[in-house]
């Protein structure tokens, strides 16, 4: 049972950048191109991921942010009803670097499929009292985006 004492906020999954119809096109053919070298060389499964990937891409690019609701609590915090509880969380850091966005908390967990998480903030004023609950529960420790989150910048993603 959660705590009186929970913070609850709403952010999108992502800001939208809006593409041209050369981004889709040049998506499109590079991943043919890839698939088409793919099984000339005889690896058809990475042929099939590459094309998966690709329209899973343009899906979410097509759809646009979704709203996700955020809660933080006693137990842990919840991502549209996806609760990391505190024991898995090994160290978390509140970002309010805004160079690059804006302010997001990162989770480094114990868990094999999800071992890093990024949430989203909605404002700079809530970033500090999140920070102050979250040392409640956790060890603060710096951290920064990692590799993949540069490389979907670049890409527009």
């Amino acid at each position: 049972m959660p705590d009186e004492h929970n913070i609850t906020w709403h952010v999108l999954t992502h800001e939208h950048k809006v593409h041209t119809a050369d981004w889709y096109w040049a998506l499109g053919l590079l991943t043919l191109l890839g698939a088409g070298l793919s099984i000339y060389f005889g690896n058809i499964l990475l042929a099939l991921i590459l094309i998966i990937g690709a329209g899973s891409i343009m899906t979410l690019k097509i759809r646009g942010p979704r709203e996700h609701q955020v809660r933080v609590d006693s137990r842990g915090i919840a991502l549209d009803g996806t609760l990391y509880v505190w024991k898995t969380v090994d160290s978390f850091w509140v970002n309010t670097n805004t160079e690059r966005g804006g302010p997001c908390i990162y989770l480094t967990t114990k868990s094999i499929l999800a071992p890093r998480i990024t949430v989203p903030l909605d404002n700079l004023a809530h970033a500090e009292q999140v920070r102050v609950y979250c040392k409640r529960f956790a060890r603060e420790e710096e951290q920064w985006p990692h590799f993949g989150e540069h490389i979907a910048e670049i890409l527009g993603l």
